[in-house]
């Protein structure tokens, strides 16, 4: 009887122990599993799928779910396909996405301050801008920063144009009487102060609005002729060269930011790195302005150069819209200017 209890007893032990170490088993493979699921962030954007803003976005994605292994993704958006224009800031604000453009376009309520460089005629190059850009990347990560956004490159469309449906806007005088789409306060400040009536259409409806004549014009990049099919709808691109270059800032909700791990955050920014991501934007936005000005004529447009006076003309027009910037920016626009002024060696106003 005694042999028989503790035999028992010894049987007991065996499945007690089994028993914990199939519960472990099955505790493990659980953790496991939860840390091998994928992370999914969303990125929204207006550029066409063609465009290089979005093929070098899909060439970030890729680069970065191969350094996480697949534990993270971005899925990019474009053509305004997951928000329209302007909800894109206020989505990366409020958490709807994870990541995305902070447009120098769009600051119509938010980070308005960041526009400094964007006023019309303050910059003559891409070049230039980009170096003043990067000289102001400290102000305008302290500014994204105030809003929880956290800066993780900035990027840039080419230069501005116009672009008209019937006739040319060749001087200064051309502009008034004519209905242009602008985007953003301070280029609709500027149409005004040339005479124009601004029009403020979605991007992604622009095309529609030049074919049925809602507009005389528009102001946007070169470069969206081919891929967003302008030219079938304009036949003169203005060079007036009003903005040197359109930036702007990849943004990343920091409360989204902060819940990744630590070796996720790493892989983000390793594969902007790798990828060259910043760089790459820059490169392409000089390298893409200087094709299409061939290639619109070849699509059958007509560019339009503009003389030097009449642009000095234009320049002189436009600067009350400066000082209305300054007003509207407060204290935040009055440093933007003086870091501006810094950055481009000159003064300003």
């Amino acid at each position: 009887m005694m042999k028989r209890r503790k035999f028992e007893k010894r049987l007991l032990a065996v499945f007690s122990i089994g028993a914990l170490l199939w519960v472990g088993i099955l505790g493990f493979a659980h953790v496991a599993g939860a840390q091998q699921k994928t992370v999914v962030w969303n990125l929204p954007h207006v550029a066409a799928p063609t465009y290089y803003h979005t093929v070098n976005l899909k060439a970030f994605a890729e680069k970065l779910k191969e350094i996480s292994k697949g534990r993270m993704e971005v899925r990019v958006h474009p053509a305004s396909s997951l928000y329209p224009q302007q909800e894109l800031i206020p989505a990366v604000v409020d958490g709807r996405v994870e990541v995305g453009p902070i447009l120098s376009a769009y600051l119509v309520d938010l980070f308005l301050a960041c526009g400094v460089l964007e006023l019309p005629f303050m910059t003559n190059t891409i070049q230039e801008h980009r170096a003043a850009a990067f000289k102001l990347r400290p102000f305008y990560a302290a500014q994204l920063a105030r809003k929880g956004v956290l800066l993780k490159a900035i990027e840039t469309w080419p230069s501005q144009q116009v672009y008209t449906t019937k006739v040319p806007i060749a001087k200064a005088d051309d502009w008034k009487g004519k209905k242009i789409r602008i985007y953003g306060v301070e280029a609709s400040e500027f149409v005004k102060s040339m005479g124009a009536a601004p029009v403020n259409i979605p991007f992604g409806e622009l095309y529609t609005a030049l074919q049925r004549n809602v507009v005389d014009g528009a102001v946007t990049s070169a470069t969206n002729a081919e891929p967003m099919k302008f030219f079938e709808v304009t036949k003169y691109l203005n060079y007036w060269h009003f903005n040197a270059a359109s930036p702007e800032w990849l943004g990343v909700n920091k409360k989204a930011w902060d819940a990744l791990p630590p070796d996720l955050q790493k892989a983000f920014d390793q594969a902007l790195k790798e990828t060259r991501f910043e760089e790459k934007e820059w490169e392409d936005a000089i390298s893409w302005d200087i094709r299409a000005r061939k290639r619109i004529q070849e699509l059958g447009m007509t560019v339009v150069d503009i003389p030097k006076a009449e642009i000095e003309k234009a320049r002189e027009k436009s600067k009350p819209v400066w000082k209305m910037w300054l007003k509207r920016t407060g204290a935040d626009g009055k440093k933007a200017l003086e870091e501006a002024s810094k950055a481009l060696g000159r003064p300003l106003l």
